[in-house]
């Protein structure tokens, strides 16, 4: 999946934008898509009125509004009617979900209350719910308690991870591998990657229940149904044995209480998977991960080589990290046998003064 970042949009469109008001800029793009205008014009042409009747977008802001989403390359006008231009039906449809319109468009409202207290944040060190006193449910427990979001959220995530998932499935191998536990892989990409990937594979996604459903669906229409099944479970309790591969995509923070469960429960010569947008080893990229912690995310700013000193410190072994895809890395570390550990140990103990 592509974004529509500023590279994309026409040099004429955004070369007069100040940065500091680029956000206004941003916010109507955001309201484009929560409206779903994009979606309502494809494959048509609709006039002022009826666009505004259909998106009860009030009369007053109406046709500013259109003329801004002409002036950013994303629409144009024909004898009197709008139509989206060949770049918003690249990016606002071609390249993303329905689920990614509903989900992102909402989670980029939330980043811009955020941020309307950074300077306290900064000051503080707290994000924006604890300097408001507010209490907002994780992702977990809203998806819980609301299926729409469940689905939303998870393919969503299957769309956008298509491209890492089939980096990962050529990056592995996993002909020694027979089984794979995919901790909070929810929407199944990863896992039907890995099984079209590898035949003799099989797999089992552990998420909560919600979650499951959906990917079951996912797996379902991949055909897959035999080979990969779902688990309903909590990701930080212990995890289940028989699987010689486990794998944490893109699940937020990954902790070492995560990494010890994950070595607790693989056999000796078992492959530990991380796969995320970690940062450079500099902390500096990429920038779009690195500025989201200030709205709060839950993802922090581990770089990727935190992760695989936290991988090492965890017990792992022949830990690798690589860049395989785009902003994307791949870190495996191997538990060691028995004999390894001991072999280790003494090697260790020769060394010391």
């Amino acid at each position: 999946m592509e974004k529509p970042t500023l590279d994309k949009f026409p040099k004429e469109v955004l070369a007069r934008i100040d940065i500091q008001k680029a956000f206004i800029v941003s916010r109507l793009i955001v309201a484009a898509e929560r409206l779903q205008i994009f979606r309502l014009l494809h494959g048509k042409r609709m006039k002022t009125e009826a666009i505004g009747r259909a998106l009860q977008i009030h009369k007053h802001y109406l046709q500013a509004f259109l003329n801004a989403l002409i002036a950013l390359g994303l629409l144009d006008k024909v004898d009197g009617a709008y139509g989206n231009t060949p770049f918003a039906e690249k990016y606002f449809i071609d390249e993303r979900s329905i689920y990614w319109t509903r989900q992102y468009s909402g989670e980029c409202v939330q980043d811009y209350e955020a941020l309307m207290l950074l300077e306290r944040t900064l000051a503080t060190g707290k994000i924006y719910d604890s300097i408001k006193h507010i209490k907002r449910p994780s992702y977990t427990d809203a998806m819980k308690r609301d299926r729409s979001q469940a689905e939303n959220f998870t393919q969503m995530l299957f769309h956008f991870h298509k491209g890492d998932a089939e980096a990962l499935a050529g990056y592995l191998d996993l002909s020694q591998h027979g089984a794979v536990l995919d901790v909070g892989g929810g929407s199944g990409v990863m896992s039907i990657a890995l099984a079209k990937k590898n035949p003799h594979l099989r797999a089992t996604i552990l998420d909560i229940a919600p979650v499951c459903k959906v990917g079951a669906g996912n797996i379902r229409r991949a055909g897959l149904s035999r080979r990969i099944r779902t688990l309903p479970g909590d990701i930080h309790d212990s995890l289940p044995t028989d699987y010689d591969v486990i794998m944490m995509c893109d699940i937020g923070p990954v902790s070492k209480h995560l990494l010890r469960n994950a070595y607790k429960s693989l056999p000796a010569n078992g492959l530990i998977v991380l796969v995320d947008r970690f940062l450079s080893e500099d902390g500096t990229k990429p920038l779009d991960r690195l500025v989201e912690y200030f709205a709060g995310s839950a993802f922090g700013v581990a770089t990727w080589k935190d992760m695989a000193q936290a991988a090492e410190s965890c017990g792992f072994h022949s830990v690798k990290a690589a860049n395989v895809y785009r902003d994307v890395w791949y870190i495996t570390g191997v538990k060691p046998s028995v004999r390894d550990s001991k072999s280790e140990g003494r090697s260790l103990r020769n060394r010391r003064p």
